[in-house]
């Protein structure tokens, strides 16, 4: 694993939920101008249970990863504003408006409409 992927740059994972469903058990959330720079490009392993939650983000780009992501943009509720599953590798997407974003492996989001809320679930150990 690298130096730069997902889950040594952010602190514990929580579950990413949306309507109490679990669509990720591990979703990391990426604050520092470091893990937000970097998002998954570090990451080429990403697994299917596997998401990042970027603060303060409005749009993603997929240019470098290696495997296809599908991607939720949140107002500042946790609220879906657009779901844009599957990303085409090299491009771009955003939402108006977004404050948050979910990335995850491509499939993951598409139950996911725009009105739904997303949360991260700490669990405890």
């Amino acid at each position: 694993m690298g130096l730069l992927r997902v889950d040594r740059l952010s602190g514990p994972p929580a579950a990413l939920e949306a309507g109490g469903t679990v669509l990720a058990r591990r979703c990391y959330l990426a604050r520092t101008s470091l893990a937000r720079l970097v998002g998954l490009l570090g990451t080429p392993d990403l697994a299917e249970d596997e998401a990042l939650w970027l603060e303060r983000c409005s749009s993603v780009h997929s240019l470098g990863l290696r495997v296809p992501i599908g991607v939720a943009f949140l107002d500042g509720e946790g609220r879906v504003l657009r779901v844009v599953d599957p990303l085409p590798r090299g491009r771009a997407a955003g939402a108006r408006g977004a404050r948050a974003a979910v990335e995850c492996r491509s499939g993951v989001l598409s139950p996911v409409t725009p009105g739904v809320l997303l949360s991260r679930i700490e669990t405890r150990s």
